[in-house]
């Protein structure tokens, strides 16, 4: 980028001064005509890569991930789920739980594994734990597209 920079600089502060250095005569419009293509062509550059499927600005290095920062937003994207399933599981069978859930850190924050463990069945009785259970575990492998236990 810098280099693209520099020469579209160069470009337009040679055309000023062949523009103020040239004498008048036959050749002078020629002359400043080529310079001013010459700046068109370095403007136009960066398109022409572009259509060739060239990465222009990249200056051939590679951008490394921030490890950390995948991190840092896989953990709270990971605290929200939990959230949200606790809150969920608590309005839509009247549970309380704590949950878990392992995402992906390569930055698609698709899930690996999702615990539940409830830790207050509500209003249901011995024999529905089991049937809520189950429920729980297919909604949420519904969900989350990953496998999913449920611990009581």
């Amino acid at each position: 980028m810098q280099a693209y920079i520099l020469s579209v600089a160069g470009a337009v502060l040679l055309s000023a001064v062949v523009s103020l250095i040239l004498p008048e005569g036959k050749l002078a419009p020629l002359i400043r005509g080529m310079t001013k293509l010459i700046t068109l062509v370095l403007l136009v550059s960066p398109l022409i890569s572009l259509l060739r499927g060239e990465v222009f600005f990249s200056d051939g290095e590679t951008v490394a991930e921030d490890e950390d920062f995948l991190l840092s937003c896989t953990q709270r994207v990971e605290e929200n789920d939990e959230q949200a399933i606790a809150a969920w599981l608590e309005e839509e069978f009247g549970v309380s739980a704590f949950s878990e859930v392992q995402l992906e850190t390569d930055g698609s924050y698709s899930a690996k594994a999702v615990t539940v463990r409830i830790t207050d069945f509500g209003i249901y009785g011995e024999e529905e734990h089991i049937d809520i259970s189950l429920r729980i575990e297919e909604k949420l492998e519904t969900l989350f597209g990953c496998p999913v236990e449920v611990l009581s």
